[in-house]
């Protein structure tokens, strides 16, 4: 009789087709798209593999010169945060895959987080083309960004909980973990961790981006790349890790692990914007600034992209920032929304041959968890 393949390798006692776990379930078998147990994944995994681009559509070399004649503080302002969003995309294109991939049961979602880490790739390569063809000599201002640790420090509630998972996942691979509660916690806590990265951090750093192309007219092309960067996060991969919180909910161990991560949910969220809010001090310091836009007004779309996720999971009351409900950076509406853009392919790149693919239907919606 041929062996069976190992259990983590190929579940051939796989019984679970019909009502598979998301995380922590009975180990994969078959990769199955007859049973579609979570379809809104299956269709932001679709969406996301539509919107396929690559990091070389646009031309920086324009941004070469504009680097070279702008006001220091202009420069500071895009270098500064350039080195924050590559940094991040790069943490996010290494660990995605690697903690949910000892962990993850369920087709679906396994195919929607793996192709998010294929656009983290791409995201990621796209900062880092950016830099290679914006400068002269691009290994130092490789040298430049690493040495931002303002930007590193920005990471750090971040890393530790990316850090924590990775051990747990790993150590679960390898069989020294059981898969009980507190190892469910720690892969949930890595999924709400993500979600603050995403919907806080990265929304964070593209206002300043969009500011300084909207305020000064320069950069456009890398205006135009990370405009295609923000489109994947705000559209899929937020409301990637929403669905997956909200199908956890429905589940028992994923109920519990509010209940057990609740206080530690509310310290992260907390912990972000505090990150974000000294960040835009810094990012405004040192005479660093933005036409149009104040220090106030940038930490108030902090507060505004926090409140989303602080009334998602209904803890608003826990918040130790500001709740704000209504946009204070009008002019992120076009970034983000790339269909209110309309230039002609003919007259400069454009982001926007996808126009229609997806439509903003959230207006004024709370995704929150009916808990």
């Amino acid at each position: 009789m041929t062996p069976a393949l190992p259990g983590k390798i190929f579940n051939t006692e796989k019984t679970d087709y019909e009502a598979p776990e998301i995380i922590l379930g009975t180990d994969p078998g078959l990769f199955d798209t007859i049973n579609k147990h979570f379809p809104a994944l299956w269709k932001l995994y679709k969406t996301l593999k539509s919107q396929d681009w690559d990091e070389n559509e646009f031309d920086y070399a324009p941004c070469n010169v504009q680097f070279k004649t702008c006001d220091r503080a202009t420069y500071d302002m895009m270098v500064k945060t350039l080195a924050w969003q590559w940094e991040a995309d790069s943490v996010a294109a290494h660990s995605i895959a690697a903690v949910l991939a000892p962990v993850c049961t369920s087709s679906e979602a396994w195919a929607g987080w793996v192709e998010i880490t294929r656009n983290e790739i791409v995201h990621a390569a796209t900062y880092s083309e950016i830099v290679r063809n914006s400068f002269d000599s691009p290994d130092d201002i490789l040298s430049e960004i690493l040495a931002v640790k303002e930007a590193m420090a920005r990471l750090k509630t971040v890393g530790e909980a990316f850090d924590a998972a990775l051990a747990v996942s790993l150590d679960y691979a390898r069989g020294a973990r059981p898969n009980d509660q507190a190892t469910y916690n720690a892969i949930y806590l890595f999924i709400v961790t993500l979600l603050c990265m995403e919907r806080i951090q990265f929304m964070a750093s593209f206002a300043v981006t969009f500011g300084v192309c909207e305020s000064t007219g320069l950069f456009q092309p890398i205006g135009k790349a990370i405009q295609k960067i923000a489109q994947d996060e705000f559209e899929v991969h937020v409301q990637y890790g929403k669905e997956v919180l909200k199908s956890l909910y429905k589940t028992p161990r994923g109920r519990q692990a509010f209940a057990d991560c609740r206080e530690k949910i509310v310290a992260i969220v907390n912990e972000v914007v505090e990150s974000e809010v000294e960040w835009t001090d810094y990012a405004f310091s040192e005479g660093r600034e933005l036409t149009g836009v104040t220090c106030r007004m940038m930490k108030d779309w902090v507060y505004f992209s926090a409140t989303d996720v602080i009334r998602f999971f209904h803890l608003e009351d826990a918040a130790r920032f500001p709740i704000v409900t209504r946009n204070p950076l009008a002019y992120m509406e076009n970034w983000l929304d790339m269909s209110k853009i309309q230039a002609s392919n003919q007259e400069e790149d454009t982001a926007q041959y996808k126009v229609g693919v997806m439509k903003r239907d959230d207006e004024d919606e709370v995704f929150a968890v009916d808990f």
